[in-house]
């Protein structure tokens, strides 16, 4: 009877999924070979296309749109009948390649159709892109993977050991079909409607269209390295939060801590002289220290007099921001009588500090890859023999991580040496700030896994985490390990003051009041979204820098408010805390490893 409950069940998500597949495939366009800066393009749908200027482009051929679509609906056919009969369920992961091979049959066709209207044509199209009715196809090809590996046996216990995964995944598309919705109503669709069925075409093909350009620095050179540049300081703010939730903490205070450490890494950098080998790393090591002292400060309170963390983390950012405007809104102050000066501001009315002496600068990303306009080895060797240092020694941790680093050292400076082509840069790349600061997230994440997942004091962290009074038990030594906690902490949210100060992240190579230290709360949903694991850290800091990149073309060209990032990210962190409204094995642990058994019990006895 069991058996039969799962094909009834498959066989009603198939039939669900094929429906909404078919209405969209009906509503929505299938290609857009041409669209205005506005939004309003060319809508190809095999059921009639929308033409707002009354015919195709110029040269352009839509003959293998039917093709395409009887294929599909073919297609489409073949897997609505697959559960009617005794077939396995993974039968299923046939019937998902074969729509993967239809979509990307579609995306070759669309494309080659376009390329010959360019070479035909006296103006070349512009913007095309697929439609929803295309992408339908590609939707519906990953749901029934996901049918198949789910209704296989241990498929279920496959997807709940990966819930920190499926979680925020399942977050993101629930966020992001609301935030469509949001479009759909407050945004008028562009171009005129004769019939109710285009009406319904344009809206879906706008909503399209924004998450196309939202999701365009994927495929755009400048837009990517402008989404590592925002993605740099969130992946610092994010394992300063992740750590402190590891450790049973909630660090709300990396703000302040990144204020901490761009006073200490502009100190360091404006004042102190010396060549460049010795003053940047000073510089960084300051900013790191001042963030991780910040930090400890309310882990002691907590350790030493039980205050809560975050109203002290709260407190302490008020206080930092108060010390960082007084270094820098003015020359002199009076007090009961007597005048105080402070050397940090600059003359001019604009707050902000000294710049930065050049050798304290963090290099650029074009004196990274092309010094001098010449490509360099540098950095790809270094990761190569790194990773090849720490694979290849079969000794402890330590051992192998100092070999990494030695390796790495030495294939830079090999590297370096090494002749390479002469590359040019057009304005659109260059004048992206990215900087090596992004060189230390990744450092960063590194440290965050070996310390946490590889090392006694990161067990004793998590155990702290899990179970304090048990940790407590086995030897763990509570104060100490909070206080140990919040100062690498305070330390990560300080180092990302060295892409702002050091690495010019903003426009200068200064301090200044314009220094974006919210990002330290936007690590709160850096560490929600990426599940306290530095894979899931980065990959959330890198989705929420292309979402900021993406969210200017959509203002841009449709006018929508780049408030629609925001309101993105609100969603995915409300949803993430509502466990996506998945089932409970998905959230709980307890239940995850009852479906776990059940499954591996299945399995014997299906054996």
């Amino acid at each position: 009877m069991g058996v039969l409950t799962d094909r009834k069940r498959l066989g009603v998500l198939v039939l669900l999924g094929g429906g909404l597949t078919l209405l969209l495939w009906y509503l929505a366009p299938w290609a857009v070979p041409h669209r205005l800066f506005g939004g309003e393009g060319v809508l190809l749908n095999p059921f009639g296309h929308h033409l707002p200027q009354g015919t195709l482009p110029q040269g352009y051929r839509d003959t293998w749109l039917s093709p395409v679509f009887y294929l599909s609906l073919a297609w489409l056919a073949l897997t609505l009948l697959l559960p009617c009969t005794k077939a396995k369920p993974t039968a299923l992961y046939w019937m998902g390649a074969l729509g993967l091979g239809l979509f990307l049959l579609t995306y070759l066709l669309f494309q080659g159709s376009v390329a010959e209207a360019n070479r035909l044509g006296e103006r070349p199209l512009r913007r095309y892109s697929l439609g929803l009715g295309s992408y339908a196809t590609l939707a519906y090809s990953l749901y029934l993977l996901l049918l198949a590996r789910t209704f296989s046996p241990g498929g279920l216990a496959f997807l709940v050991r990966r819930r920190g995964l499926v979680v925020p995944l399942f977050s993101l598309l629930l966020a992001s079909l609301l935030g469509g919705a949001m479009v759909a109503v407050l945004k008028e669709s562009p171009g005129e409607a004769a019939s109710l069925r285009e009406a319904l075409m344009l809206k879906l093909d706008l909503i399209t269209y924004t998450y196309q350009l939202l999701y365009s620095p994927l495929v755009n050179p400048s837009g990517f390295l402008q989404s590592l540049l925002l993605a740099t300081p969130l992946i610092f703010t994010g394992l300063a939060v992740a750590l402190g939730f590891r450790g049973g903490l909630f660090n709300i205070g990396a703000p302040g801590q990144l204020i901490l450490g761009a006073i200490a890494a502009m100190l360091v950098g404006v004042y102190l002289p010396g060549p460049r080998w010795l003053v940047l790393p000073l510089a960084i090591l300051a900013a790191a220290l001042a963030g991780g002292l910040w930090g400890a400060l309310p882990g002691w309170l907590k350790a030493r007099f039980g205050a809560h963390e975050v109203i002290n983390t709260i407190m302490l950012n008020y206080i930092a921001a108060s010390l960082f405007l007084f270094l820098i809104s003015a020359n002199e102050y009076k007090f009961f009588g007597q005048t105080l000066y402070l050397p940090f501001k600059y003359p001019g009315y604009e707050a902000r500090s000294h710049e930065i002496r050049p050798e304290a600068r963090i290099p650029h990303w074009t004196e990274l890859v092309a010094p001098g306009g010449e490509l360099s080895f540098a950095l790809p060797l270094a990761l190569l023999l790194g990773l090849l240092g720490y694979l290849l020694v079969r000794k402890s941790l330590g051992h192998r991580v100092l070999s990494a680093l030695l390796l790495g050292v030495a294939g830079y400076l090999l590297g370096g040496l090494l002749p390479g082509p002469q590359v040019a840069f057009g304005p659109d790349l260059t004048s992206v700030r990215l900087n090596g600061a992004f060189l230390l997230a990744l450092l960063a994440l590194l440290f965050f896994h070996f310390y946490v997942f590889r090392t006694v004091g990161g067990y004793e962290l998590r155990a702290l985490g899990l179970a304090p009074k048990a940790a407590e038990y086995g030897g763990v030594v509570a104060g100490r390990k909070m206080v140990l906690v919040m100062f690498l902490a305070g330390a990560l949210a300080g180092l990302a003051a060295t892409h702002y100060v050091l690495g010019g992240g903003i426009d200068e190579y200064r301090l200044k009041q314009s220094l974006p230290y919210s990002v330290g709360f936007d690590g709160i949903a850096v560490a929600l979204m990426g599940q306290n694991t530095p894979l899931g850290v980065g990959l959330a800091a890198w989705l929420f820098g292309i979402l900021l990149t993406g969210g200017l073309q959509v203002n841009l060209q449709l006018g929508i408010s780049r408030e629609l990032v925001s309101v993105l990210q609100a969603l995915i962190v409300l949803f993430i805390a509502a466990g996506g409204f998945l089932p409970r094995y998905f959230t709980d642990p307890l239940r995850a490893a009852e479906v776990e058994l059940r499954e591996e019990r299945r399995k014997e006895v299906e054996a």
